[in-house]
């Protein structure tokens, strides 16, 4: 808990900066969960950076899809065999999707499916804009 009031405080003394934050305390609550049955509450983490302007974007695929996405994969993964049973991916993303929406933050959540990095990267910047999410309002 401790890295992560480390990460907090950083983001509020550069509010400023855009941050990307990949696989964050959801991807720590998602591994305690499946791996120790422990969960851990971050809702303080939460609170303390929803006024910075955090917003969560989940990207997501139809089960359908995965058996191509791992054909895709498979083509630049240096260890091939982490997508043999796809069921595992599935399951990972319905705990995701669980979890965000357990989260305070505002979330976007995109099919991937059939979309290209380019359109899921314009899908995304036209959401943070339509939210204000682009840009750090000075508090009042």
């Amino acid at each position: 808990m401790e890295s992560y009031a480390t990460w907090a405080r950083m983001f509020e003394l550069q509010r400023y900066y855009s941050w990307i934050v990949d696989r964050f305390h959801l991807s720590t609550r998602a591994y305690q969960l499946t791996a120790y049955k422990k969960d851990y509450d971050f809702r303080w983490l939460e609170e303390r950076i929803a006024p910075l302007g955090f917003n969560m974007v989940l990207l997501t695929r139809t089960p359908e899809s995965f058996e191509a996405a791992r054909t895709e994969r498979l083509k630049v993964s240096g260890n091939p065999s982490q997508y043999d049973d796809l069921d595992t991916f599935i399951d990972e993303q319905e705990l995701m999707r669980r979890l965000v929406r357990e989260s305070i933050l505002p979330v976007l959540e995109l099919d991937m499916s059939n979309n290209t990095v380019e359109t899921a990267a314009e899908h995304i910047a036209d959401w943070m804009e339509s939210r204000g999410g682009l840009y750090m309002n000075d508090p009042a």
